[in-house]
């Protein structure tokens, strides 16, 4: 089935009386333009449900304004400065110019942003989504704009994906982890409203109801959003009459903060963190990363998105990556 008819300019010259030309002006606030034949632009406008954003596909056939929108949950984090940079380095050769906004995972914050690209008139958007509801963007998608999701599903809607397996990178690292011996093995990170945090925690239970353990609440905390929280958490974790002896970290911000707790109190426990972009730098290393690897997910999404913008048009895809895993070298001279 075809998607619904948009309704383009020319549908509002007609209607208001004026030709192509003098619509656009006065759509756009252009100087020349007389109130009365601006309100009548407007209101025809209004009436047929036309939006400013498809102004230059009604002008042209070709893309709108040869950028992408994307729309990213931090600017400080440098795992998504990463992705920004892979995204740049696959659509800048094409001439596509990138305009990018954070959201800092709010729902109401995102609409806003994509409501504000999708006005500029942006070709494409690249979505890592804050949690909730986005099936706002179905009727934009049904007129044809670019969406492709990054990291983290969109909730409401059907576009094409690229993930990394969270689930299996933490099942892996916490089955080795009680593979070593451990059976007081903590959680902890950020965000629990996250995708990506609720399958790395799914990956983290089923490893260890596997080996008939069940999580012990005291080990667990999530919505630790900085270093300190989770090293304040991690610590209360070390004064248990049983403490943990592992930690697995579904955060690279949760894993320097159980790093920070274990100097603090002088205790050491076998880490895993998901996403430590540099351990090398870290005093006390983890055993073992587990890489998204941020070029590689910004790569595929970028790529997923020139097809479509080249005349792709089959059904939305949803790629999954397979975690990478490293295990660092201690430097000499540095205790374990």
């Amino acid at each position: 089935m075809s998607a619904p008819r948009r309704a383009t300019l020319a549908d509002v010259a007609a209607r208001s009386g004026v030709s192509l030309k003098t619509a656009s002006r006065a759509l756009n606030g252009e100087y020349g333009v007389a109130a009365a034949t601006a309100a009548k632009v407007h209101e025809a406008a209004l009436a047929l449900g036309f939006r400013p954003n498809h102004l230059a596909r009604s002008l042209a056939s070709s893309r709108t304004s040869s950028a992408v929108g994307l729309v990213i949950s931090s600017v400080s984090d440098p795992f998504i400065a990463a992705v920004i940079g892979a995204v740049e380095a696959v659509l800048a050769p094409r001439g596509l110019q990138i305009m990018s906004a954070s959201h800092g995972d709010d729902a109401d914050r995102q609409r806003a942003i994509v409501q504000a690209l999708v006005e500029r008139r942006m070709d494409a958007l690249v979505v890592i989504p804050a949690p909730g509801d986005a099936s706002y963007l179905n009727d934009e998608i049904a007129h044809g704009l670019v969406v492709v999701s990054l990291d983290r599903p969109l909730e409401g809607t059907s576009v094409d994906t690229v993930t990394v397996d969270n689930e299996a990178g933490a099942h892996a690292t916490v089955s080795e982890l009680l593979a070593a011996g451990h059976r007081r093995i903590a959680a902890v990170s950020n965000d629990e409203r996250l995708w990506t945090l609720q399958q790395r925690h799914a990956g983290y239970v089923r490893a260890l109801r596997e080996a008939g353990i069940e999580p012990d609440p005291r080990l667990t905390a999530y919505g630790r959003n900085d270093v300190r929280a989770a090293e304040a958490a991690v610590t209360a974790m070390f004064r248990l009459p049983d403490p943990p002896t592992a930690v697995f970290a579904g955060q690279h911000l949760a894993g320097r903060g159980a790093l920070r707790a274990m100097l603090a109190t002088g205790r050491r426990a076998d880490l895993t963190v998901f996403d430590e972009l540099d351990p090398d730098l870290l005093v006390v290393q983890p055993q073992v990363v587990v890489e998204s690897d941020p070029v590689r997910l910004g790569t595929v999404a970028a790529q997923m998105t020139l097809e479509r913008l080249d005349g792709f048009t089959g059904p939305a895809r949803d790629v999954v990556l397979p975690p990478l895993f490293r295990r660092p070298t201690r430097p000499a001279g540095v205790a374990s």
